[in-house]
């Protein structure tokens, strides 16, 4: 008896929890992280401010919670493609970073402000960014013993490259978002993402690429 009460008690917090984070998430996006105050948030999710505050004591709280689920679902998207990362691979990454870039987009638009802000998050997020770098470092060597991509004309040249590669991700939508020349698309975004893979492709790596142009809807099924 008393295991089902509280197993009906933690039901409801989790899913008071679940409202919350999905309301600040809709509103972080919206309006953006700094015009977004606790009572907005409480209005969202049809919480009263104190109930709120009962589970998240202040917006740093809601945002680490919201970054932890974003961390969380960019591991599993790495984990699932770093395995053989081909070409068709590491595109279907590109498709699916797209996505859940638009799904969190007020961080991809607010970092600097955020990392500012929110120290703790700040420090997490380097360490983060550090480590991606190493995975699409990987990524290329990879692609390197396979003979798509030549091998290295110049020292740390790949290493550069695979900053240059995180940067064009991870600030792809703030550039769109200042320039603002057309609708946001995931073919601009892959395309400017391969664009800095091209002129290392070998001659198979041409034909690979070409190919998976050619067919690029049965990667995604």
């Amino acid at each position: 008896m008393h295991l089902t009460l509280r197993a009906k008690k933690t039901s409801r917090v989790n899913k008071t929890k679940s409202k919350i984070i999905s309301a600040a998430l809709k509103l972080f996006n919206r309006d953006g992280l700094v015009n977004v105050r606790l009572q907005h948030i409480a209005d969202e999710a049809f919480v009263s401010v104190g109930n709120l505050a009962y589970h998240y004591p202040n917006k740093e709280a809601i945002l680490k919670t919201i970054y932890e689920d974003l961390t969380k679902k960019q591991n599993e998207l790495m984990t699932e493609y770093r395995i053989v990362p081909l070409f068709e691979n590491i595109d279907r990454l590109f498709l699916h970073t797209f996505e859940l870039q638009q799904t969190y987009i007020f961080f991809y638009l607010d970092t600097l402000e955020i990392l500012r802000a929110y120290p703790s998050i700040g420090e997490t997020h380097r360490t983060r960014i550090q480590t991606q770098i190493i995975q699409i470092k990987n990524i290329l060597d990879f692609n390197v013993s396979r003979a798509a991509l030549i091998v290295e004309p110049m020292e740390n040249t790949y290493e550069k490259l695979a900053a240059q590669i995180w940067m064009s991700i991870d600030f792809y939508l703030i550039q769109h978002a200042v320039s603002a020349k057309e609708k946001i698309e995931v073919a601009n975004f892959r395309s400017a993402i391969w664009n800095l893979f091209i002129p290392y492709f070998t001659k198979m790596g041409k034909q690979e690429y070409q190919q998976m142009l050619k067919n690029p809807y049965k990667f995604y099924f």
